[in-house]
């Protein structure tokens, strides 16, 4: 998977949802502990908006199963890239080979 807006928006709003869908008033709440507006809070869990820099950080310092998926988004994309770089150095090693052989 490519990580992208998309997947990290749907990731948050996922997480959000799990661990926060069920209390009351959960954007007063989850607004309160990460110090933004409740309005702010419910655009992610429409998945309207997904948090910036330091709303992401405070969000991650409260919940560590978005810290979690955030690391896990984060590898993914480590691993891509270097499949990908793995994959175009082969390519170009095996087209070097052919040219001195060929």
């Amino acid at each position: 998977m490519i990580v992208d807006a998309t997947a990290y928006s749907e990731t948050v709003t996922a997480v959000l949802r799990r661990n926060y869908g069920r209390i009351k008033n959960a954007a007063k709440v989850l607004a309160r502990d990460v110090q933004t507006t409740p309005r702010t809070v419910q655009n992610w869990f429409d998945g309207t908006n997904a948090p910036r820099g330091a709303e992401l950080i405070r969000l991650m310092a409260e919940c560590d199963e978005l810290k979690a998926e955030i690391d896990r988004l984060v590898l993914e994309e480590k691993c891509r890239k270097e499949l990908q770089s793995t994959s175009e150095g082969s390519a170009s090693a095996g087209a070097e080979g052919h040219r001195l052989y060929g």
